[in-house]
């Protein structure tokens, strides 16, 4: 009977072993060194952006049958999908028109930008691992005004079979997204 609690807490830490890692995506890398030694220009703060309540978190999620969502317990974010898709916004942005004075909200460095862009994410979906679909609102700002604005719409295919291949995909969208703001900002 004494051998008892020793061997259910050996079993105890023998299950703890067997639980799969958790990996973790970010919307794609930080850009090229070049994009550091950027030019001058106008400051812009990419952001607030806002996501459906259904996708604002860490964990993957992914449509299932149309109606069904999944919730990838094992498979999250690096950060809150609304600052990598402010991030990647800001990087793309910087290496498309060389201006190197763009950053994500929330970051401080710039306290009174002379632009701003906030985005209104309305759908951002990975339908299993075949596809992903992004539509957005963007509004470019000039001192409290609305200079530019636009809807962006576009689906991508999952090249890359499993979580890889997907988070790589919902990063293609966000730069095609920022692409379409850098033809407003020229």
């Amino acid at each position: 009977m004494k051998a008892l609690p020793l061997i259910l807490s050996a079993c105890l830490l023998a299950a703890c072993g067997t639980t799969p890692p958790v990996r973790y995506y970010t919307l794609g890398s930080e850009g090229p060194a070049e994009a550091a030694h950027a030019a001058p220009g106008p400051s812009l703060v990419v952001g607030p952006v806002g996501v459906p309540a259904a996708i604002d978190r860490l964990l993957i999620v992914r449509q299932v049958d149309g109606v069904r969502a999944e919730v990838a317990d094992g498979h999250r974010w690096a950060a809150p999908l609304k600052t990598e898709i402010a991030r990647r916004v800001a990087v793309e942005l910087s290496r498309s028109t060389g201006n190197g004075r763009i950053v994500a909200w929330p970051q401080g460095s710039i306290v009174d930008p002379d632009m701003g862009l906030p985005i209104d994410v309305l759908r951002f979906e990975a339908e299993g691992f075949e596809r992903v679909t992004l539509e957005a609102v963007w509004t470019l700002r000039k001192g409290g005004k609305d200079v530019a604005g636009g809807r962006f719409a576009a689906t991508e295919t999952v090249t890359a079979p499993g979580w890889d291949g997907l988070a790589a995909a919902h990063g293609r969208l966000v730069t095609a997204l920022a692409r379409d703001v850098a033809r407003a900002l020229r």
